[in-house]
């Protein structure tokens, strides 16, 4: 796993899955591009790939899953030689600082053997053309805390609210006063607990 530095609020991943066919020396590469929330959904697309494409040699494939810096980086190179397959398509993932990306490549075999510097760059170049043809799409990473505060102090959570841009959700009802969602983007928590015990006189109670 590489070391993605700080963390982050914000991650760059697939909007459209796309796909793309490369021919070398015979042999066919047709590689897809799927956004992936998870394990399984990676594992349902592969699945598909193999069952659409059942005379291909080998389908080799690299996934990030979200969240960044910490989330999880796997490949294959299905029988071929090995790193010739996998590791140039997480290289096409990552030089595109994706996350939650799948991208596989289904081998159809035309007789004659690329070595592994051919193999290489013919994975490489196929899952690059796949994720050229996709669409990307930013997503935010949030947590929700749970503000629960006297009615008087209500509107200070709100004033907070809108001079930080966060999102509330829809209230409810305490003995004592309401409980405000706020959305807050992941880095800013901290922060966020701090400016609404302040900004309420450290009457609000904040449950995360």
């Amino acid at each position: 796993m590489e070391d993605d530095g700080p963390q982050r609020d914000q991650y760059l991943t697939i909007s459209r899955p796309a796909s793309a066919r490369l021919k070398e020396k015979g042999s066919v590469f047709h590689a897809y591009a799927f956004p992936v929330a998870d394990a399984g959904a990676a594992d349902e697309q592969l699945a598909a790939i193999r069952k659409q494409h059942f005379d291909a040699t080998h389908v080799g494939w690299a996934r990030r899953l979200p969240p960044p810096p910490g989330g999880e980086e796997r490949w294959s190179d299905d029988g071929e030689p090995s790193g010739s397959t996998g590791p140039p398509v997480l290289n096409a993932i990552r030089g595109r600082e994706l996350w939650g990306a799948l991208v596989a490549v289904a081998r159809c075999f035309g007789g004659t053997k690329l070595g592994v510097g051919g193999l290489i760059r013919a994975y490489g170049a196929a899952a690059d053309r796949a994720l050229d043809a996709a669409a990307f799409t930013t997503v935010t990473l949030t947590e929700t805390l749970r503000v629960e505060v006297p009615h008087d102090r209500s509107g200070a959570v709100y004033a907070l609210a809108d001079r930080l841009a966060l999102r509330t959700g829809s209230p409810g009802y305490t003995e004592t006063g309401l409980l405000i969602p706020l959305v807050v983007p992941r880095s800013q928590v901290d922060a966020v607990i701090e400016a609404v015990r302040e900004a309420t006189a450290a009457r609000a109670k904040v449950g995360r």
